[in-house]
């Protein structure tokens, strides 16, 4: 079957870029196919008692909501950048900038900006790695499991 939409999850680790490398695979027999390598931002949590104990300690203005929406679109920004800087070294500059290849970041609990963002895009397979950077238990990270677990698409776990 020829894939038109893949996502893969990347967290930098060594099971992503195996992932990776088999996302463009499977994109090389479909001349239509697109790649998007995406990345599950932690959310700042400025509403937190911990965050909001230290504005008060600190002294520091309260941030409108604006401003905080500013925030973290540069935070996002910054992780984009980021991503794609770590992407070129990986597999090279002609490949990221190639037409066929998106780069996204999203926020949150990462099986969650996962899920939504396959969703949302309409993602026809998840291509990610067993066992993240941050994966502590099991055959399967627990990332990974969520996502197969409930995804509305095909997910292949590659190790």
């Amino acid at each position: 079957m020829k894939y038109s939409s893949i996502l893969v999850p990347y967290d930098h680790s060594e099971s992503a870029k195996h992932a990776m490398f088999t996302a463009l695979e499977f994109a090389a027999e479909n001349p239509e196919a697109r790649v998007t390598a995406f990345f599950a931002s932690p959310v700042p949590e400025f509403e937190s008692t911990q965050f909001l104990a230290a504005e008060t300690v600190s002294g520091v203005r309260r941030v409108s909501p604006e401003e905080l929406a500013g925030m973290q679109q540069d935070y996002l920004d910054y992780e984009r950048g980021s991503l794609k800087k770590s992407l070129v070294k990986e597999f090279g500059e002609p490949l990221i900038d190639n037409a066929r290849f998106d780069i996204a970041v999203g926020q949150g609990k990462p099986s969650k900006a996962i899920l939504d963002f396959a969703r949302d895009n309409g993602v026809d397979l998840i291509i990610m790695g067993c066992r993240g950077l941050n994966a502590v238990a099991g055959m399967l990270g627990s990332v990974s499991y969520a996502v197969l677990r409930n995804a509305e698409c095909p997910v292949l776990i590659e190790k």
